[in-house]
């Protein structure tokens, strides 16, 4: 599997989860929005990136060639 696909993928999954916890807030015990905040970032950057990481490596594998 392309790793660009994976990365975008995990992407996809920690965004969810954070806007899992930000619909419900107190899901660990506390308010959870400003954890859901960050991941939610991240996510985003994760998914961003994911295009040009697959790029990168395509180039990679071509110059090994």
């Amino acid at each position: 599997m392309n790793k660009g696909i994976l990365v975008k993928l995990m992407g996809i999954v920690i965004c969810l989860t954070a806007a899992y916890m930000m619909f419900h807030g107190t899901i660990f015990g506390e308010n959870t929005s400003g954890y859901a905040t960050v991941l939610g970032i991240f996510g985003i950057g994760l998914i961003s990136t994911s295009n040009a990481i697959g790029l990168a490596l395509k180039n990679k594998d071509r110059e090994r060639r």
